[in-house]
């Protein structure tokens, strides 16, 4: 439940601040009840696969024999890695996402470790691409899908709104990430003993 929150609001808060700044409206957009199952289906099936390939077994390994900063390294590299060829990912928006998909990846191997388990970074990784596209209508690491609502972006700079890519190249979804990861980095689940680092 935390997990799924969290997710939402990495995408809600970003929204918020780009709404009050009158870069970004909405306008209710239809989706009918097959693709909004198919959709969301489609997004919690890969944000499964993506945290078993990314924070799984290999990740486990790779922290017992290189210690965690450079497993949570290599992980987020090879993470980035696979979204290079995502559309979208050109000029100030390339930088903003490049940067946003590595600390991502960071955020949830920091999920893992605190928690022991792959369950809350799969609601975080589900619900923040689920509140992005399927909700809000923004493209999700570039690839735009139907939506509830259609953003209207006003004439305003890529970097601030992500423009096509989606909120993930966006500085306000990157200053997102960041407070979620210094916010992990201190919290300390109950019942789990302190990880060294």
């Amino acid at each position: 439940g935390w997990g799924l929150a969290l997710g939402a609001v990495l995408m809600i808060v970003p929204s918020i601040f780009m709404y009050l700044g009158g870069w970004v409206h909405w306008e209710v957009h239809s989706l009918h009840v097959d693709q909004f199952l198919t959709i969301t289906a489609t997004i919690v099936a890969g944000a499964i696969a993506e945290e078993f390939l990314f924070r799984g077994f290999i990740f486990q390994r790779l922290q017992g024999s290189l210690g965690i900063w450079l497993a949570q390294l290599i992980m987020a590299a090879y993470f980035l890695l696979t979204h290079m060829g995502n559309p979208e990912m050109q000029g100030a928006v390339k930088t903003l996402a490049m940067t946003n998909i590595f600390l991502a990846s960071i955020l949830f191997g920091i999920v893992v470790i605190r928690t022991k388990s792959l369950v809350m970074a799969v609601a975080i990784h589900a619900a923040a691409n689920w509140v992005q596209g399927t909700l809000l209508g923004f493209g999700v690491s570039g690839h735009a899908q139907p939506s509830i609502f259609k953003p209207i972006i006003a004439d305003s700079p890529t970097w601030l709104t992500g423009g096509e890519f989606g909120l993930e190249g966006s500085l306000p979804g990157l200053i997102a990430v960041i407070v979620l990861i210094m916010t992990f980095r201190k919290w300390k689940p109950v019942g789990i003993s302190a990880i060294k680092e």
